[in-house]
């Protein structure tokens, strides 16, 4: 469903056709009447009526390093209490991605 998962190409329900356009792929795999009830309830919208399209499909996804403003030691220095290797990555990652250093408190 979606698209290829080896390639990575978004296709259409025809297997075939590519959809480089997330509002287009989006349009193309809205539920329809002849799709059946997936879930237990309806919501709006529901076909005919179009899907609420975010304002940015694709979102704003790239990483700004030069404008971080806490550094991967900052980040290690507040997650250094942390006994668990993999909790500790996963503060520091959190930390650094968010730029939020209370995220220490989730752990």
């Amino acid at each position: 469903m979606l698209g290829d998962f080896k390639t990575g190409k978004t296709l259409a329900r025809d297997g075939a056709t590519v959809l480089d356009d997330y509002t287009d792929l989006g349009r193309e795999w809205q539920v329809l009447p002849t799709d059946g009830k997936l879930l237990r309830e309806s919501s709006a919208p529901q076909f005919p009526e179009l899907c609420i399209e975010p304002e940015d499909p694709r979102g704003d996804r790239a990483r700004r390093l030069d404008e971080s403003s806490i550094t991967e030691q900052q980040a290690e220095a507040a997650c250094a209490g942390l006994k668990d290797d993999l909790d500790r990555k996963d503060c520091v990652y959190d930390i650094l991605a968010t730029q939020d250093m209370d995220m220490v408190g989730a752990y």
